[in-house]
């Protein structure tokens, strides 16, 4: 009976990264000593309700954060979020100039071909792995 249960607990989760899809992972390269980084995605959420990203992690620095760009007084401040909203059958891109995971106190130089193990944290799908692709970009 537990392995049933076991069983139908990690179908569940499979279906709800499932509904998640992570397209174009990839990450600007820094100069030598740079100690912040950017990484950019584009998300789909194939399921009938809205999610939310919650949080975000990569082995690649000490710190990881969610940030947008708001314009206040027509001078553009960054910002920290805490979330994210996905809305259903709908999709959301992180892009340069506008909202992006912010990397702080990376742990080496951003080369390019380099790849960056992390994780996205939804509220409903959970964590859905990614991994970051170092390149110059659109």
């Amino acid at each position: 009976m537990r392995a049933l249960a076991v069983a139908a607990f990690l179908l569940a989760t499979g279906a709800a990264q499932a509904e998640i899809v992570l397209d174009h992972p990839w990450a600007q390269p820094t100069p030598p000593k740079a100690v912040v980084g950017r990484a950019y995605v584009k998300i789909f959420n194939h399921s009938a309700e809205m999610d939310h990203l919650v949080g975000v992690k990569t082995d690649a620095a000490l710190s990881t954060e969610i940030a947008g760009i708001r314009i206040l007084q027509d001078v553009p401040n960054l910002r920290r979020l805490y979330n994210i909203d996905i809305p259903a059958e709908r999709s959301f891109s992180f892009a340069p100039g506008g909202y992006h995971i912010l990397m702080r106190n990376l742990k080496k130089p951003l080369v390019a071909g380099d790849k960056i193990n992390g994780e996205l944290i939804f509220e409903n799908a959970g964590s859905v792995p990614v991994v970051f692709t170092v390149e110059a970009g659109p």
